[in-house]
């Protein structure tokens, strides 16, 4: 939710994928003996020794959008919505990824050893051809394989794939990443609004009990140029980019088996961000809430009673058999003015994500109105639990 909840599941999965290139990254030590430590950290519910987010805390720019290695699990998250002079469109999508293994590192003589592992997820849609491109990565938070700064500035990389700030203020940052497979990204996203604070003050709650939260902003414009290139051939785009980062040591409940989640951009330079988590027994957890960004970056924290999202089409997956809902009607009823009412659809059927977690992550079309005035518009949908339980995602 983005929220991005992500959930201990999907990161359990990406042991091993771990595993297999622990080989190749450890020199001195076997791989089974660390993929065994891996398992075994990754497996264990005990958050004992880890900060939590209990309490409202005073966010800091540009140092909060470093790295907080006392939460156990964090992430970088950007999606965007990207066209060339000609109108020829793309959807991308680029995230990293946290994970503590223990509260604190262990002193190593070993310039090998951490107690933090990172991998990624990267994604391109090209509308045009309906195709869709994906890669993942991970590495050991060791040796420079990946990591998370913010002095001397804000970065955050997975070998070669990278989030670099381009100024001290981190209000502009480039993305940069390549795939074998002759798909890349060389992006510059500039910050156009303030970070909006999502949940209570930044304070986000995944459940009603107590601790279950996170801590989360979003950048919900953010102006991008820069080049996409599909096998070996560049192409010039602009766009709309969103921010999302959260940290956390804590999950979904028991009872959740996966989340809707929209970032929606409008024409009109407003946003709205909303999610709902599904539970076993049909209905949704009381925390899934929302934020209406207005033009001039004031917002507006939206509980789950104003807004309803109705499901109008499906699609399913010829890779996973999954049946995810393909269409949406989406009614916001803010505390001013009239309601919202957007009808959202894929800019492409097939943006199912097979990586370390099976899941929908896609570019979309925004349609709509609020009283007389007509809304357009482009966004991103996340739809996890379809294909699997969230926390019973399989490696592939």
């Amino acid at each position: 939710m983005r929220t991005r909840i992500l959930t201990f599941g999907i990161i359990i999965v990406a042991v091993a994928a771990l595993v297999a290139v622990a080989a190749t990254q450890l020199r001195g030590q076997t791989a089974q003996t660390y993929g065994a430590d891996v398992i075994g950290a990754l497996a264990d519910t005990n958050t004992a020794g880890y900060a939590r987010a209990f309490d409202v805390r005073e966010f800091t720019f540009p140092r909060d959008f470093g790295a907080h290695p006392d939460y156990q699990t964090e992430w970088w998250y950007y999606t965007g919505n990207l066209a060339t002079d000609a109108g020829r469109r793309f959807g991308y999508q680029l995230t990293i990824f946290r994970r503590s293994l223990a509260p604190t590192a262990a002193e190593r003589a070993s310039a090998w050893g951490t107690n933090q592992l990172y991998f990624a997820h990267f994604t391109v849609s090209d509308i045009q051809s309906n195709k869709f491109y994906e890669a993942d990565r991970y590495a050991r938070g060791a040796a420079g394989l990946a990591g998370a700064t913010t002095e001397p500035q804000v970065r955050v990389w997975i070998e070669d794939w990278e989030m670099l700030a381009q100024d001290a203020s981190a209000g502009t940052m480039r993305l940069t990443a390549a795939d074998k497979k002759g798909f890349a990204i060389d992006l510059t996203v500039r910050q156009s609004k303030p970070p909006t604070l999502q949940g209570d003050r930044g304070l986000s709650a995944k459940s009603p009990e107590s601790g279950n939260a996170s801590y989360y902003y979003s950048l919900s414009r953010l102006e991008t140029q820069g080049t996409i290139t599909l096998n070996g051939q560049p192409v010039v785009v602009r766009g709309a980019s969103w921010k999302d980062h959260e940290y956390s040591t804590s999950g979904l409940s028991k009872e959740a088996t996966g989340w809707d989640w929209f970032s929606l951009q409008l024409d009109d330079n407003r946003e709205l961000m909303l999610y709902r988590i599904r539970r076993t027994d049909g209905t949704y957890e009381t925390t899934s809430d929302g934020t209406l960004i207005n033009a001039d970056g004031s917002y507006e924290h939206l509980v789950l009673s104003q807004y309803k999202i109705e499901e109008l089409a499906r699609w399913s997956s010829p890779h996973s058999n999954g049946v995810y809902p393909a269409k949406w009607r989406v009614t916001v009823t803010p505390k001013q003015g009239d309601p919202i009412i957007l009808n959202i659809e894929p800019l492409m059927s097939d943006q199912e994500v097979n990586a370390t977690g099976v899941y929908w992550e896609g570019a979309s079309r925004i349609s709509g109105t609020q009283g007389a005035q007509t809304l357009t518009g482009y966004g991103y949908v996340e739809l996890t639990g379809y294909a699997r339980r969230a926390d019973d995602l399989p490696t592939r």
